[in-house]
Parts: structure tokens; C-alpha cells; sequence
């Protein structure tokens, strides 16, 4: 197993995607700066906490099948990210629904996935929420990015600053920007 390889593993599941923006890089950045942000601002050495960062959205993009991440990289990276995988509503859920309303189930939903993880989830969540929450400053603006760091409160609220300090400081301090 190797940081290394979950590069390429989502370098590859991720071909094709962009992020958000004017000038939008490569998806793959994004696990990437998730990676950096658990290693340079949360000091986590832990090779399979890292790799499972680097694959955490490679599932929901249906790239990927928690089977080949087992096989690559074993049971924990597996289940880190089968619990960092967003559980979707379903068409019965959301039939009948405003778009607001349906960001609103999908901000609930997320929020009661988070509260539940293990702290190892919880940590890479909290990186990723500080990429995610870094790039809302960027590309939202008005409504949407006080209803995103609106959100991002509610993660903090649920994940214990004892997860990890220095990534839960961060991202409070981006909540300041606001």
C-alpha cells in the first residue's frame, strides 16, 4: 500500500472531472489538497488514513467499488471510505421537493453521516471540509456560501475538536472570513 498508488487509483477514477470555478483545475486536486491538509495543517502520518483521503470520493463518483479499494488497500482504508461516502436521497425522498428543500434533506442527511463516523472518518471529513470550505470562499457568493459555511458550523458542532485541533482551528478560522 502507498500514498502513491491511491494517486494514481484516483488520478485515474477522477479522469474527465473538473472542480468548481472560473479556471477549473483538475478534480483530482481536491483529494489531493484534502491529503495535504491531514498531513501539513493536521500532522497525520497514519499511511492508511492517507490513502483513504485520497480515495474518498472515488466511490460516489461509481469509479470505484469499495471491493477494488479492499483488494488494493485493505479492510481499514475500505471502511474509511465507505463511512466518508454520501448516502444520496432517493427519488421517493426528494419527489415533490424545491431545490432549497432537497439541499435542505441532502445538509441533514450529511450532517447525521458525519455525527455518526468513527474519529479516524471524522478526521479525514474535517480535512476535507477545509478544502471544501477554503473553495466556497473562491467560487460561492450570497446565499449559497452562507447556507455552505451554515453547514460547516453544523459539522463542527457534531465533530469534536479533539479529532484533530489544528484541522478543526482551521476551518473555524475560515468561518471567520465570512
Amino acid at each position: 500500500m502507498s500514498i502513491q498508488t491511491a494517486i494514481k487509483l484516483a488520478t485515474s477514477a477522477h479522469f474527465g472531472m473538473n472542480r468548481e470555478g472560473e479556471v477549473p483545475l483538475p478534480y483530482v486536486t481536491h483529494p489531493i489538497e484534502v491529503l495535504l491538509n491531514l498531513r501539513f495543517v493536521g500532522g497525520v502520518t497514519d499511511v492508511e488514513i492517507l490513502c483513504a483521503a485520497v480515495l474518498h470520493d472515488t466511490v460516489e463518483g461509481e469509479s470505484l467499488t469499495l471491493e477494488q479499494i479492499e483488494t488494493e488497500f485493505g479492510v481499514r482504508v475500505r471502511s474509511l471510505v465507505a463511512e466518508l461516502t454520501r448516502v444520496e436521497p432517493s427519488a421517493d425522498q426528494i419527489v415533490g421537493l424545491k431545490k432549497d428543500e432537497i439541499w435542505q434533506l441532502r445538509a441533514g442527511m450529511l450532517i447525521d453521516e458525519v455525527s455518526k463516523m468513527s474519529a479516524d472518518a471524522q478526521l479525514i471529513k474535517l480535512a476535507d471540509r477545509l478544502a471544501n470550505v477554503r473553495e466556497a470562499h473562491r467560487t460561492k457568493s450570497g446565499r449559497k456560501l452562507k447556507r455552505y459555511l451554515g453547514q460547516t458550523e453544523r459539522i463542527l458542532q457534531v465533530v469534536p475538536r479533539s479529532v484533530n485541533k489544528a484541522l478543526w482551528d482551521a476551518i473555524a478560522t475560515e468561518l471567520i472570513r465570512k
